[in-house]
Parts: C-alpha cells; structure tokens; sequence
C-alpha cells in the first residue's frame, strides 16, 4: 500500500516548470511524507499504569485529571472481597481505600462531581461517598439482586439497573431508593422471561435508557434489550435492535446521540433516540464497555479469557481501529476528554491513553 501511494506523489525542481517524478528527493523526505498520510489523525499511545494487588477492577472513575477511584473485587478476601481502589496521580499509582471492604463484589462507580458518587454491586449493594471518596457508606436498596450500573443526573437524583429487571430510582441522594416497575411492563415478556440490565445512561431528570438482555428460560434463548423513558423511569418504551446478543454497556453524549456494545463485538448507534442501527466493529470478541468525548471520537473495550481489545472511532463508529491488545482483557473505559482517557480490567489492569 505503502508504494501505491508513494507511487502517485509527484514533485516541481527547479529545472523545469513541467512537473516530473524528482530523483534527487532524499529517502528521508519521501518516508516522512509517507508517516503524515499514513499515521491516524488519532495517533497516541496506551500506558500499562502501576496495579493494585491481584483485583479485577470492573469499573473506574476519575474526577480529575490526577484523581480518580476504581472499584471491583479481592479474590483474596473471602468474607469481604468489595474494594476500592484510589489515585491521586492520573492513575500511575493506586492505593486500596483504608478501612473500605464490602460483603459483595462491587460491579459499577460513578461520580456526579468532585464529591458525590456511587458504587453497586452484587446482593443489592450501593455505598455513596459524599467528601470525594475518603470515607464510603452504606445505602439500602431494598433488593437482593445484583446491581450492575448506576447514573445520577445531579446530587439528588439517581438510577440504578441490574439483574431481574430491577431499576431502582432515588431523589434524595440515595438516602431511600424506589423500586421501579415501569421496567418490567415495558419488556412485554412471557411470565417466565426475565431482563438483565447491564447498562443505564441519564441526560436528564427525565430521559433515560438501560440496555441489556431479554432471557428466556422455558421458551427460545434471549433477545437483546433496549429500553427508553422519557418521564423519570415510570414508563419504558422498547426498542428494537433485531439481534440476539446481550448488551454489555452504553454511553450518550446527549439525549439523543449514544452507543452500544456487547457480545460479539456488536455496536449500535442511535441519532434520534427512538432508532438504533448496528455498525461493524471489525472484531468479534466481547465488548463490554464504550465511551465517547464527542460525536466522533470514542473507544470500545472489551475481550475475553487471554484477548484484550481497544477498539478507536474517529468517525461516529462507521470506522473502527484497534489500537493495542494483550492477554488481559478490559472491563471499562473512562474519559475526561480525548487526552485523558483510563482503562480498567482483568487482574487490576489499569491503562491510560496519552496523544
């Protein structure tokens, strides 16, 4: 490919004004002419970043560009293996949170600002840290369920989605939370079926969605799920995606412009809202986590036992590149902007992306 194109690249001396192919050009001009067409406007690299003993971190959150919290589970602590990691310097340090251990794995974190943010995992676990992380408390969530992604809107109010159809919803901070049944109703399913939701995403109060799976256990297999609300979660609209895949995560940029990823290294797109449309990503691992800083800028992570896949868009998700891989696969991408972007995954795994 590389000759193809050099092969096309024409050059004026001085000797005539009819343009002709140079002899004289020096190999180092015609090699670095071939560097500027053929290097990504994204070009950057992916930062291995000092672990946290032997964790899987399953989800991380930054507040800053230096500060930042990831969450996940101590293989080694049996009767509390819920931890939380911390950084103070943009990740190439972590230290486990002193006095911070919890009966359940912790799954998803999220961060409203500075302050506030959320952690929830298995057995209906949330904990809230309102003084930017030093200390974490214990909610109720009324449910035993594993919860698996949270978003808040603001300081008060809060979604949370997990297994058995379960969307909790709170306007007080977490203080109290309130099961939600509009989840339920919207899936339309048989009295055996059930719904996973592995991902939720709030623009507002108001506009919302959680994507996961359909499954059912006494008729045929699952059906991808994808639902919207547009009134604070009471009611929840299906939508098609006309796929069978579970969906592993989701990310809006507004409240009508996100992305999905799951099994398969299936991705879908929506401009509107209401629509989705599947993209290729070129790969057919598990994609497990997608971010995006702006309408055409975003990662997908992901992999499976021994394979690690970041995957990069430049055009809105028509184009996929893959940027590094590795042995250790990645649960969850984050990013601040386009220079600040962290990996999380496997066995503590945390990378940072520098341009």
């Amino acid at each position: 490919m590389a000759s193809a194109i050099l092969a096309k690249c024409h050059f004026f001396t001085k000797e005539t004004n009819r343009m002709k192919v140079s002899k004289t050009v020096p190999f180092i001009t015609i090699l670095a002419i071939w560097l500027v067409i053929l290097t990504p406007s994204w070009s950057g690299q992916w930062e291995t970043l000092q672990p946290v003993g032997d964790f899987d971190f399953f989800s991380v959150a930054f507040i800053s560009a230096t500060e930042g919290f990831a969450v996940g589970s101590d293989p080694f602590e049996y009767e509390k293996p819920g931890a939380i990691g911390h950084t103070t310097d943009g990740g190439k340090t972590w230290k486990k949170v002193d006095n911070v251990a919890f009966e359940s794995d912790l799954k998803s974190v999220f961060f409203v600002n500075e302050k506030n943010g959320w952690a929830v995992g298995a057995n209906g676990l949330i904990v809230a840290t309102d003084d930017g992380g030093k200390t974490w408390d214990l909610q109720t969530s009324k449910v035993g369920n594993g919860l698996s992604c949270v978003s808040f809107v603001d300081t008060k109010i809060g979604f949370i989605g997990g297994e058995g159809e379960t969307i909790l919803k709170t306007t007080n901070g977490g203080r109290t939370w309130k099961v939600l049944t509009g989840g339920q109703a919207a899936s339309g399913f048989g009295d055996d079926d059930t719904s996973v939701f592995s991902a939720i995403h709030f623009a507002d109060a108001n506009t919302g969605y959680v994507a996961g799976v359909r499954i059912t256990p006494s008729n045929q297999g699952q059906e991808t799920l994808i639902q919207k609300t547009t009134d604070g979660g009471q009611t929840w609209v299906k939508q098609p995606t006309n796929t069978e895949d579970i969906l592993e995560d989701m990310y809006f940029i507004n409240g009508t412009t996100g992305w999905a990823v799951g099994e398969n290294g299936v991705i879908f797109t929506t401009t509107d809202g209401n629509s989705w449309k599947a993209l290729d990503s070129g790969s057919e691992e598990k994609l497990r986590s997608v971010r995006f800083v702006s309408a055409n800028t975003g990662w997908a992570v992901g992999g499976d036992m021994g394979v690690n896949v970041i995957l990069q868009t430049e055009d809105g998700g028509t184009t996929w590149t893959e940027q590094s891989s590795g042995k250790l696969f990645a649960y969850d991408v984050f990013s601040l902007d386009a220079n600040n972007v962290w990996i999380a995954g496997q066995n503590a795994i945390i990378m940072k992306y520098t341009k």
